[in-house]
């Protein structure tokens, strides 16, 4: 799926503000200050883009700089092994488990990096931008349907996390107060 669905995705199910704060969400300034409240909102806003920002994201803008606007040809070598090493399993495991030994409090929205591949692997097919989950034991990757392709994945996506948005506004608004 595209960049800014990865970063909402990861906030919706990343965050205390998300469904992972539950009931409660992410403390008392909840309805005062949402939007700034909570760190773990952006945290796992930029986790969830982060796959794509460490690899597609450089060439982009190395281009920009260069005065080439967005360009999907010409791609270097080196942006493909970055974009094998931000959606593959090893690559995520490591940099996951290094993250929260370095600070504990990421445990959390680092969780948007592994849910970004995860819905990368149904919603990309063959070619070279196939989720490569098992790199570097193996090229292979599940040929699903290209969202970019296809715009029932694209609208359906959309829809998939307004409907978990308005389940965290219910679950909000039906807690019991204690």
């Amino acid at each position: 799926m595209d960049t800014l669905f990865h970063g909402v995705l990861g906030a919706t199910l990343c965050s205390r503000t998300g469904l992972a704060g539950g009931r409660r969400g992410p403390g008392s300034d909840f309805k005062r200050r949402w939007l700034f409240s909570d760190w773990t909102l952006w945290a796992a806003f930029f986790f969830g883009i982060f796959p794509d920002l460490a690899s597609l994201g450089i060439h982009f803008m190395m281009d920009a700089f260069a005065g080439n606007g967005v360009r999907w040809h010409g791609i270097p070598d080196f942006v493909f092994f970055l974009y094998n090493v931000t959606h593959s399993l090893l690559g995520i495991a490591v940099c996951y488990g290094l993250l929260v030994a370095w600070k504990r409090a990421l445990w959390l929205p680092a969780l948007a990096w592994p849910v970004h591949v995860l819905s990368d692997v149904p919603t990309h097919g063959d070619g070279r931008f196939i989720t490569p989950i098992l790199w570097p034991f193996s090229d292979w990757g599940f040929s699903g349907w290209s969202w970019w392709v296809h715009p029932q994945v694209f609208f359906g996506g959309w829809i998939l996390v307004a409907v978990l948005w308005l389940l965290v506004i219910v679950l909000r608004l039906t807690r019991r107060k204690t």
